[in-house]
């Protein structure tokens, strides 16, 4: 897919990512399926996975899922070009860079990105001033703005994404906006009418024993369809 193309799919409605954060393939192709089959419409090799198993990782869930938005979640540090190289290799349509990092590091990806047909979007976990930085990154070029609790200060602070709403609504003005931390079925709702794009759900349905049903239910809820429980 051409990245204006995706970029204009992404705009043109909301989307449920299922973050696969397993260190085995075949873990991530079983529920990646469920999930495919209950309405997600992108997939996303989580850190782990991308660290765990590699190019060959990705291509897997590419060869299983061929339409499918495959997001390879390099949280990248350094070298931003080489690791749109890998994320290219891997058949990915979007890679991830860390806004912690340095402007050059982001703009070495942004770049090499461009050449190789791909979206960048830049994660703010552990950003401070997330506002500011999305203003910036958004300058440099970056396609998405992913605002993430990361699972450590869910656990340690017991909070999740749902304690971000005004820095969604400001960032949502100017930038297509991801958000990831501690999404389920029970709170997305209180996240529906912020300007999102991307609903990012990990342990809610990796965990779950029926991840259809659950990926399900999620999607009805996020398109404003709350009546029927997995309908």
């Amino acid at each position: 897919m051409r990245r204006e193309d995706l970029l204009n799919l992404l705009k043109s409605k909301k989307h449920l990512q299922v973050a696969l954060d397993f260190i085995n393939i075949n873990d991530a192709i079983r529920v990646a399926d469920s999930a495919r089959k209950g309405g997600a419409d992108i997939i996303e090799a989580g850190t782990p996975l991308v660290k765990a198993e590699g190019i060959h990782g990705l291509l897997t869930l590419r060869e299983n899922h061929k339409d499918a938005i495959l997001l390879a979640d390099t949280k990248t540090a350094d070298a931003g070009d080489v690791e749109a190289v890998i994320a290219y290799k891997g058949g990915a349509n979007i890679m991830t860079v860390l806004g912690l990092m340095d402007d050059s590091t982001i703009e070495s990806a942004v770049k090499k990105a461009k050449e190789l047909n791909l979206l960048v979007q830049v994660d703010l976990i552990n950003i401070k001033e997330p506002i500011e930085r999305a203003k910036e990154i958004n300058e440099l070029g970056a396609d998405i703005v992913g605002l993430h609790v990361g699972l450590d200060v869910q656990k340690s602070r017991g909070i999740t994404i749902t304690s971000l709403k005004d820095e969604i609504r400001e960032i949502g003005k100017y930038s297509i906006v991801s958000v990831a931390g501690g999404i389920n079925e029970k709170n997305v709702i209180d996240l529906v009418d912020l300007p999102i794009s991307i609903y990012v759900v990990g342990g809610a349905i990796t965990k779950n024993q029926n991840p259809t049903e659950v990926t399900k239910h999620i999607v009805n809820i996020i398109n404003g369809n709350t009546n029927n429980k997995g309908d």
